[in-house]
C-alpha cells in the first residue's frame, strides 16, 4: 500500500505543470554574477538605446545592460578582451532551460568592437554592455516571441586569463 502511494505521489508530481513564466520573468528581469571575479557587479539594469527602462527586453532590437562594477583585476581592453553570449530557452514541458544553438557566431568575438566600451577601467564605475543581435538575425528568428529566456555574457580577457560573468532571466519578444 505505502509503495503505491508513493508511485502515485511520484507521478503527480511528474505531471505536475510548469510554471510558463519561470522566476517572475513575466514581470521582471533576474540577474545574477556567474564568475567571482575581478569585477563584481552590483546592479544591473537594461535599457532601449536612448536610456529608457525596458521590460519585455527586444532582442531584434538593440539593448542596453546597464551595470554598476567594481573592475578589482586589471585595465581590459581590445585584442584581448573577449565576448560570448550563450542562450537557453524555457522548456514549459519539462521545466527545465534548453540551450540554444548559436553555431559560434557569438562566441570569441571582440568585446572592444561589439558592444563594450573599452578600456575598462579599474575601480567603481558604471559599465554599459550592448546587447545587438542584428548581425546575428537567423539566430533571433529562431526563437520564440514574448517567451522566457535565460542569457550568459561572458567577457574573458585573453592576456591575463580573467572572466566577467552575468547570467539574465526575461520575458523577451524577437519581433521588431
Amino acid at each position: 500500500m505505502l509503495r503505491n502511494l508513493i508511485f502515485l505521489g511520484l507521478i503527480g508530481i511528474c505531471l505536475a505543470d510548469c510554471p510558463a513564466w519561470p522566476n517572475k520573468t513575466d514581470t521582471q528581469i533576474n540577474w545574477w554574477p556567474c564568475s567571482s571575479g575581478p569585477v563584481i557587479f552590483s546592479d544591473v539594469n537594461q535599457t532601449d538605446c536612448n536610456g529608457n527602462y525596458e521590460y519585455p527586453i527586444h532582442l531584434a532590437k538593440p539593448l542596453l545592460i546597464v551595470t554598476q562594477a567594481d573592475n578589482q583585476g586589471h585595465v581590459y581592453s581590445s585584442p584581448g578582451l573577449k565576448q560570448t553570449i550563450n542562450f537557453w530557452e524555457w522548456n514549459d514541458s519539462t521545466c527545465t532551460w534548453t540551450a540554444m544553438p548559436t553555431f559560434g557566431l557569438l562566441k570569441n568575438l571582440d568585446a572592444c568592437t561589439n558592444g563594450v566600451k573599452c578600456p575598462i577601467q579599474m575601480g567603481k564605475q558604471t559599465l554599459t554592455l550592448e546587447l545587438d543581435f542584428s548581425d546575428v538575425e537567423s539566430i533571433i528568428k529562431m526563437l520564440k516571441d514574448d517567451w522566457p529566456y535565460q542569457l550568459q555574457y561572458i567577457l574573458h580577457d585573453d592576456p591575463t586569463g580573467d572572466q566577467m560573468c552575468l547570467m539574465f532571466q526575461a520575458r523577451a519578444y524577437v519581433t521588431n
